[in-house]
């Protein structure tokens, strides 16, 4: 009752917030079949149905994230793009799509690109972070391993539209205050050129 009181009060504050996606987290089954793709499916319309229906009614869309998963890690649902495709397309609605983190994907996935092609119009959000492949560090773009360069085209080549959100507080948690403009203001322009990327 507290999680459908909570997600209620969520999607209704990102409508009146003007926010177009909402990330949700994928549920995981791990008692009944834990790599079930079918059971994992089913599980997340049980518990995300409702939402989507008030999300709907409010105009928001939901947008499901790819999780992060470690080789040290009980495997995760929807870390994998093709499990991620399949809980998407099984509600088949419009208004419900993916976020890509690219950070998360940076742990799972040598190269993104072809994962990014696999998602083509389903991907409404992102979360833009950079890390080492190891940890989840939510750098700045080019202070880890991702290859920005090779990633950002693609996002041109499949006509994303949605939003470049950074997920970078860690950059700022141990900063200094008068040092925090400063880095919003280099995050900013990191921002610009990666943006830059997608029409070359």
């Amino acid at each position: 009752e507290l999680f459908k009181k909570i997600m209620k009060r969520s999607i209704i504050a990102s409508s009146i917030l003007g926010v177009k996606w909402a990330v949700l987290h994928p549920f995981e089954e791990r008692e009944k079949a834990e790599y079930d793709l079918k059971t994992n499916i089913e599980l997340n319309h049980k518990m995300y149905e409702s939402t989507i229906e008030l999300a709907n009614k409010y105009n928001v869309g939901i947008a499901f994230e790819n999780m992060l998963e470690r080789p040290t890690w009980t495997r995760r649902f929807a870390s994998q793009v093709d499990e991620l495709i399949a809980l998407v397309d099984s509600f088949n609605d419009p208004n419900v799509g993916v976020c890509w983190d690219f950070g998360h994907a940076n742990i799972i996935y040598k190269d993104q690109r072809n994962a990014l092609r696999s998602l083509g119009n389903r991907l409404k959000a992102t979360h833009v972070a950079d890390n080492d492949g190891l940890g989840d560090d939510h750098m700045l773009p080019f202070h880890g391993t991702i290859d920005w360069h090779s990633i950002m085209p693609v996002l041109g080549e499949i006509e994303y539209k949605g939003d470049f959100i950074f997920e970078t507080g860690k950059a700022f948690s141990n900063l200094p205050d008068h040092l925090r403009d400063d880095l919003a203001k280099l995050a900013y322009k990191i921002g610009e050129y990666c943006l830059s990327l997608i029409d070359d």
